[in-house]
């Protein structure tokens, strides 16, 4: 069923796109892999691809969602899917920009097999989507505002109390408060024996966060 189909697959993280392209290739797909935006469009462009998976984050620069919007807009044609740690783009990139109608969303913790990640590739290319509840009993997830993910994407990036006040706009006080209420609502105690801002950090990188 996969036989002729051409993926490009872009992560910034090499490791990350040569397993990826493996299993894709053990499901009889042609794959492409690429670490930069600028590769990945670059490969687009010369192979001809049916879809295109790629991550959100690319660190610094363009990021994975302009990436897929830029896809969208100039080969329409082509499947999308979202490969991210993060259950909503907001967690993982600061673009508002959005992501493109129709493009597959995978949590790469709920993939329990390559066959998951195979299908969902060639859902999008039927436009048929993926159905991720079957493949993800987890419900340990904990919903934040999207103001709420904004900080919590900011603390994951290093960002300390008085530049979170910066990007929001608001003072240093404003600030303290609003961490304490991310704190509350991802359910975490300030202890002798943790440290909430790092506690809060490991959910995301665990990706056990969403956005309601």
């Amino acid at each position: 069923m996969s036989e002729g189909l051409r993926v490009v697959v872009a992560d910034d993280d090499s490791f990350t796109v040569s397993l990826v392209a493996g299993g894709l290739r053990g499901q009889g797909f042609e794959v492409h892999g690429a670490t930069t935006v600028a590769e990945a469009l670059s490969l687009v462009d010369t192979t001809d691809p049916h879809v295109l998976v790629s991550d959100l984050d690319f660190g610094h620069g363009e990021s994975g969602a302009a990436l897929l919007r830029e896809v969208h807009r100039d080969y329409p044609w082509i499947g999308l899917v979202v490969l991210s740690a993060h259950r909503a783009p907001q967690l993982a990139v600061d673009d508002l920009g959005g992501l493109p109608p129709g493009a597959v969303y995978l949590v790469k913790s709920a993939l329990r097999q390559v066959e998951d990640l195979a299908d969902a590739v060639r859902g999008a290319i039927a436009g048929t989507g993926w159905n991720a509840g079957e493949a993800d009993p987890d419900t340990d997830i904990v919903a934040l505002t999207s103001a709420q993910a904004d900080v919590l994407r900011m603390l994951a990036g290093g960002a300390s109390t008085k530049a979170l006040a910066a990007h929001r706009g608001t003072t240093v006080r404003a600030a303290e408060t609003m961490l304490t209420r991310l704190y509350a609502a991802l359910g975490l105690e300030q202890s002798d024996s943790s440290n909430t801002r790092v506690e809060a950090v490991r959910l995301w990188q665990q990706g056990r966060v969403t956005v309601r």
